[in-house]
């Protein structure tokens, strides 16, 4: 049985705000790439299609390497395997800063997602070492906004520096002395069993593997990521086309829905953690988003398409961190094999950013954009009948010795 942490210790707190910054300056490093579109091309003389292939890499490495980041968290302990990480993040960064062409900026873009699958498949089980019950839905909202202010962020202000050596300098900067932060401070929990014992690495994924709720949650996962990343890059792109918007203005338009998921995943975490109902607000959040975002397009383009966009984010932002904060809540799971079982669910996510793009979206926009996002729209309402399957958490505690 897994020992688990009763007290509130307030080192927690600490820790997570690490996390937090480790998580933003990942995300702010990858998304910085659209905002410098201007630079790239002029520096190295990429087109569209390779600059998508260097926003895409990540999400390849991430759905390639995140079950590898998951259980040997499980392993190593979360401290250990995020440092390990945050360290190949940092040296990434700062190689990036030396790139001479597209192939040598590709590698360090594919690094850098080989350094979020290790970091990412271990917040959760770190929330579920460090903090009480009652506190997990709010911990994992709050780690989660990271990745969303880090994308907006990283959207909105490559323009505000002088060229390309200067935004990757100043971002890779912020991430080597994050990682210096988070390896002089982030220690593992207090352990009240006495000792701490590793979960060898093919334990860790056979055991989530058995598990149904696991699988639920990863489908869950692939639905949603794919739904969210088709939906905000297919109305940047749609948007300039068919109404002949700026690509300022579609961009600030895509930058509201990922604004409003940040509000929703501090909001719907914390009324989570306050009724236990994750079941619930899940499967309510995911449908009403996919209704909001698809009732922006129907608008598009006027004052409604802003509002629909704003609070379909915010509906759309309940469903992530319920979802990461479901494996260490589960008694087959707990703490001990949360890397395992976040690593599948994380990269089922990131195949789902892959697929669901270009096996829908993208034929479907090629015929009609209402067909388009109408189907994202019905890939978010798919989501609430997996989570209507879950185990009720208020009924399943997790198991303590």
């Amino acid at each position: 049985m897994e020992s688990v942490v009763e007290e509130k210790t307030p080192y927690r707190w600490v820790i997570l705000a690490i996390a937090w910054a480790v998580i933003f300056f990942l995300n702010y490093n990858w998304y910085l790439i659209p905002s410098l579109e201007r630079q790239l091309t002029s520096g190295f003389g990429i087109s569209t299609g390779e600059l998508y292939l260097l926003l895409t890499a990540p999400t390849l490495a991430a759905a390639l390497m995140s079950i590898v980041g998951g259980i040997v968290g499980d392993r190593l302990g979360v401290k250990n395997t995020v440092t390990i990480g945050t360290i190949l993040g940092s040296f990434t960064c700062v190689v990036r800063v030396l790139s001479v062409n597209f192939l040598m900026l590709w590698i360090t873009m594919f690094s850098l997602g080989v350094s979020i699958a290790i970091v990412l498949p271990n917040l959760p089980k770190m929330v579920g070492e460090w903090f009480p019950e009652q506190e997990t839905g709010r911990a994992s909202g709050i780690y989660v906004s990271s990745m969303g202010v880090g994308i907006s962020l990283g959207l909105m202000t490559g323009t505000l520096f002088s060229s390309w050596q200067e935004a990757f300098s100043f971002t890779g900067l912020g991430m080597v002395l994050t990682t210096l932060v988070w390896a002089s401070l982030a220690r593992e929990p207090p352990d009240p069993g006495g000792g701490r014992r590793g979960v060898p690495m093919r334990e860790s994924v056979v055991h989530s593997i058995k598990s149904k709720n696991i699988w639920l949650l990863a489908v869950s996962q692939f639905l949603f990521l794919g739904g969210f990343i088709a939906y905000t890059g297919g109305l940047t792109h749609a948007l300039q086309e068919v109404f002949d918007l700026s690509a300022g203005k579609s961009g600030a338009l895509s930058s509201l829905t990922v604004l409003g998921m940040v509000a929703g995943n501090l909001l719907w975490s914390a009324a989570a953690d306050r009724t236990g109902g994750f079941k619930p607000l899940i499967s309510v959040c995911a449908p009403s988003s996919g209704i909001l975002l698809f009732l922006a397009w129907v608008f598009a383009y006027g004052v409604g398409t802003w509002v629909f966009v704003f609070i379909g984010g915010i509906l759309a932002g309940g469903v992530p961190p319920l979802l990461l904060a479901y494996p260490p809540l589960l008694p087959e799971i707990g703490s001990k094999y949360a890397g395992g079982a976040s690593g599948i669910m994380l990269t089922s996510g990131n195949l789902g950013g892959l697929l669901v793009i270009l096996t829908i979206f993208s034929p479907l926009s090629g015929i009609s954009y209402d067909l388009a996002f109408l189907a994202v729209g019905v890939v978010f309402c798919l989501i609430a009948p997996l989570s209507l399957s879950l185990a009720p958490l208020r009924e399943r505690k997790r198991i303590r010795s």
